[in-house]
């Protein structure tokens, strides 16, 4: 006999187990009628909550973004400091390197424009820059070129890692990524 389970939790429960399969074997890992067996459903079952690939992958990448943000910035990014949010994120990832690792790597196979998750990671990737611009603004003279350096070099250091670098130290590496922007850029008045 199938589980009841409010829609609600029927969604969530999809969502964990898909981001499960993203991360245990890629995107390339992962179908509905898959999905549909780990949950316990029939593939037209899982389509009642989401139609397609495109949906269900949307939702996780949702899913997940949202998770991160609350763990690393909580509810008052705008009060906290740069220094502060990149040791909150370097905590944070540096507990989940496989999981990063998988993801970075679908966000670079969404760099094809006709991918499904290309437009989310682009606007993800805007969005989630623009969301430091009052932390920027209050410490840089210049906050876009600091948007502009801080997008480059936490870019470089994630291609970095999906190279399979595993010396490199998030803690070390985002200090230094601080560092060259702190002292490299006119402080805000």
């Amino acid at each position: 006999m199938a589980r009841r389970l409010t829609p609600e939790a029927r969604r969530a429960e999809i969502v964990s187990i898909a981001h499960g399969v993203i991360a245990e074997e890629g995107y390339r890992g992962l179908s509905l009628r898959e999905i549909a067996r780990r949950c316990g459903m029939s593939a037209p079952g899982l389509m009642h909550y989401f139609p397609d690939m495109d949906s269900l992958l949307t939702a996780v990448l949702e899913h997940r973004d949202e998770a991160d943000i609350a763990a690393i910035a909580g509810d008052a990014t705008e009060a906290r400091s740069l220094a502060e949010l990149i040791e909150a994120a370097a905590a944070y990832y540096a507990e989940r390197r496989d999981d990063v690792r998988v993801f970075d790597a679908l966000q670079a196979e969404a760099l094809d424009p006709t991918h499904p998750a290309h437009e989310w990671f682009t606007s993800r990737n805007a969005r989630n820059l623009e969301a430091l611009r009052p932390v920027l603004e209050r410490e840089f003279a210049d906050p876009d070129t600091a948007l502009r350096l801080l997008k480059y070099l936490l870019d470089g250091m994630r291609v970095n890692r999906m190279w399979g670098d595993d010396n490199v130290d998030f803690f070390t590496d985002l200090e230094a990524i601080r560092m060259a922007l702190v002292g490299g850029l006119k402080p805000a008045s």
